[in-house]
């Protein structure tokens, strides 16, 4: 279903947001100050529009108060994100996911009622230092609470054992799925045996992943 989004700072984060929602084939007004950030992204989004979002008026004349969501991701100027945070949340409609540039900036989003803080450059560190370490693991979620879900692609030596020999039940993880090519599996049998090329998909505490993981 088709949603209309409102981007506000047209940074590399703000732009990939916006290029990717309108991918999607979402309605995506982006906002930002800067007219060659504005110009980079006209093409490829619904309307980029150079604008103070700083001003009340200009966001409700733009008709960002009709949004289904708004994404705060001006990464710069502090008080700027602050003050645009605030008065998005004002309006009854929008739902507001805003940029966090710091532990302290996330404190105060989180006062002012955003419903979702994102610290992209913590969340690309984290990714990018778990891929280093654990280069097995294809991809990962956080569900909070130390809680993950991770893709994994099966090694030489797991080929021809099967799910119930790695004990998962009492390692504390769930196998939830079992990609191979095409086929999905879902949930897999405790019998299964493993094929080159299966990708896992497992959900577990970080440490259960961890110690888990000489076992893949």
């Amino acid at each position: 279903m088709k949603r209309t989004f409102t981007v506000i700072g047209l940074g590399a984060f703000g732009s990939t947001v916006a290029r990717e929602l309108a991918r999607l084939g979402n309605d995506v007004l982006g906002i930002d100050l800067d007219p060659g950030h504005v110009n980079a992204i006209a093409d490829d989004i619904t309307q980029a529009v150079v604008a103070d979002a700083r001003n009340e008026d200009t966001l409700r004349d733009l008709g960002v108060h009709d949004s289904d969501a708004v994404v705060v991701a001006i990464g710069e100027d502090l008080e700027a994100n602050i003050l645009v945070t605030l008065t998005v949340k004002n309006m009854p409609k929008p739902e507001v996911w805003a940029k966090a540039l710091n532990h302290n900036h996330h404190r105060i989003l989180h006062k002012l009622g955003a419903d979702h803080i994102v610290h992209p450059e913590h969340e690309m560190g984290l990714r990018l230092a778990h891929a280093m370490m654990y280069p097995e693991v294809l991809d990962y979620i956080s569900l909070g609470h130390d809680l993950f879900t991770v893709e994994v692609r099966a090694s030489e030596k797991l080929v021809g054992q099967t799910i119930d020999s790695l004990g998962l039940g009492s390692r504390g993880v769930q196998m939830l799925l079992i990609k191979h090519q095409r086929e999905i599996l879902a949930p897999p049998a405790n019998d299964y045996v493993f094929r080159v090329g299966d990708q896992l998909v497992m959900v577990g505490t970080l440490d259960n992943l961890r110690n888990l993981s000489p076992y893949l």
